[in-house]
């Protein structure tokens, strides 16, 4: 079998306050809203449609995101230039927001920045060098 795709449609995130992760991503990190349906919200996060899914009667209601269990761990995304970084790491302390502050790859050098939504699910935003390695 051969996976014949040509991209990433969506991306679907299960949450545990629907209105709170729509604050966070529309209004915090400034993602575009694209539509609200019965028990979702679609927002455009940097070009990648992203789906919130609230919770359901199936969902414990104490459970929480844990980059250890088998499932997602982190999201990347890329960017052009470091002071995007930057411009982040104001941003996110201004809003509150949980990060680690620009770090760098000790093997790449690249450079990310990681933060977390108000479900402690990891994002990074990575610039990636175009130097060649030496």
């Amino acid at each position: 079998m051969k996976l014949n795709a040509n991209g990433l449609s969506h991306l679907g995130l299960r949450v545990t306050n629907i209105a709170r992760a729509k604050r966070f991503y529309v209004d915090t990190l400034g993602c575009q809203l694209v539509r609200e349906i019965d028990g979702a919200v679609l927002v455009n996060v940097y070009g990648t449609l992203i789906g919130l899914y609230g919770s359901d009667s199936s969902s414990s209601s104490d459970d929480h995101f844990d980059p250890f269990r088998v499932g997602l761990d982190h999201l990347a995304l890329a960017v052009e230039d470091t002071s995007t970084l930057e411009d982040l790491k104001r941003d996110l302390d201004a809003a509150g927001v949980r990060n680690h502050g620009v770090e760098e790859d000790l093997e790449t050098h690249d450079k990310y920045i990681s933060f977390f939504d108000p479900d402690g699910i990891a994002w990074e935003l990575y610039w990636i060098s175009t130097r060649p390695d030496v």
